[in-house]
């Protein structure tokens, strides 16, 4: 006997599987179904290996969105092949970065504009790596307003972000620049060569030698400490010595200097006495200098004054002499007179 289904039982599981299914929706994608994300599109240099749909995109540690697709352009014209991944940045990311100009929701005009002016300030993106052990990459933003901006255009789409090579990159064109094969070769040779070297019995010698060398040298370091010990304690005593007789001398030279201070002084107050006694000599002189010029001088007075004293003198001498020729000739003048 069959059981017939009930229409409100199985209307009451359809409904509650659907209310689960929204629910898981809405939990599991964090309502992202309703939210206005942006898809940008960028073209790394290089590889891509290690990078996955749902890679997680960061901005200075925070992240603001994930990889939605990786897809694989060739260029038939210039034989190049590209790979383009797409990034979904989160609305809400946007706006919590531009909530400095306004608090409202950005549009889908505002968003784009806002990522382009970003862009100009030097926004790119470049791949690092997210897990050593799995060598899964993620995508990571910076800003350097150094950085030229080169973009391939290959999707008109979406908004292109420039991209910078990874270290991954460059470590990876370092190694291929590095020539492995002459370095293992030239590897091989040289332990061959060494292996020949010492299979030998001069080798072998060689060898000796060097040990012996080595033992010797360590003997004769030895031997130097013994001997340097003994000779530093000794220079030390004679560098003690030396700083106490430095100290002497310094004090002997400060007694010096202090007499010969004392000594410059008194010269000194000497000296200015002789000097002063020196320009009062110096003023009298000038003084009688003056006299015996005004003397000397033809036209002064004193001059012609003591020139008529002279001739005056000169004449009175005449008339002596001729009054004693007289006296000599007519001695009895003196008792009777000069006679006519």
């Amino acid at each position: 006997m069959s059981i017939k289904a009930s229409p409100t039982v199985v209307g009451g599981f359809v409904i509650g599987a659907i209310f689960l299914i929204v629910v898981s929706i809405l939990v599991l994608g964090s309502g992202r179904f309703f939210k206005n994300d942006m898809r940008l599109m960028a073209v790394f240099p290089g590889s891509v290996k290690g990078l996955h749909v749902g890679s997680p995109v960061l901005f200075r540690g925070v992240n603001i969105g994930s990889v939605s697709a990786i897809k694989l352009f060739h260029d038939s014209q210039t034989h190049r092949s590209l790979v383009p991944v797409y990034i979904d940045l989160k609305q809400e990311v946007m706006e919590l970065m531009n909530q400095g100009k306004n608090h409202t929701k950005l549009t889908e005009e505002q968003a784009l504009s806002f990522m382009v002016e970003m862009i100009k300030s030097g926004l790119h993106a470049r791949l690092t790596i997210e897990s050593l052990v799995s060598g899964r990459q993620m995508v990571e933003f910076e800003l350097d307003e150094n950085i030229s901006i080169e973009l391939t255009g290959i999707d008109k789409r979406y908004l292109e972000v420039p991209t910078v090579e990874s270290d991954l990159s460059k470590l990876q064109n370092l190694f291929k620049t590095i020539p492995l094969k002459e370095l293992t070769d030239s590897l091989i040779i040289t332990v061959r060569e060494v292996n020949k070297l010492f299979a030998n019995k001069e080798g072998r010698e060689v060898l000796s030698n060097i040990n012996a060398t080595i033992a010797g040298s360590r003997k004769f370091i030895d031997n130097l400490n013994e001997q340097v010990i003994p000779l530093s304690q000794s220079t030390q005593e004679r560098l003690t010595e030396v700083q106490i007789l430095l100290k002497n001398t310094e004090s002997q030279l400060t007694q010096t200097l202090t007499e010969l201070t004392r000594l410059s002084s008194n010269v000194n107050e000497r000296l200015t006495k002789l000097t002063s006694s020196a320009t009062h000599a110096f003023d009298k002189s000038e003084t009688v200098f003056d006299n015996v010029n005004e003397v000397v001088d033809k036209k002064s007075k004193a001059r012609i004054e003591l020139e008529q004293s002279l001739k005056e003198l000169s004449r009175a001498a005449k008339s002596m002499r001729v009054f004693t020729e007289y006296l000599e000739r007519h001695p009895e003048a003196i008792i009777q007179g000069k006679k006519y």
